[in-house]
């Protein structure tokens, strides 16, 4: 079954404190806005940053699952020096 609704956190836009999470149709998300709002830490309105929750830690995850770089070797027969 298609998922049809998706989480957004508000951040503030000065701090990162969390200001809001809900629940919104996909249809219906914005994560773009120019609205300011209240921020408890800063004692102010502020402009906030809203992301889908867990995103970050979905792209750490990720990244980990990636193979470790190592160092290039030059091929066999070829010298390293230019």
């Amino acid at each position: 079954m298609p998922i049809n609704e998706v989480t957004v956190v508000s951040c503030c836009g000065e701090c990162g404190t969390e200001i809001e999470t809900v629940t919104v149709k996909k249809d219906n998300m914005m994560l773009s806005t120019s609205e300011l709002a209240w921020c408890p830490k800063c004692q102010a309105d502020r402009p906030q940053v809203r992301d889908v929750a867990g995103r970050l830690e979905s792209i750490k995850q990720e990244q980990h699952s990636y193979p470790k770089a190592v160092p290039a070797e030059p091929f066999p027969g070829q010298s390293s020096g230019r």
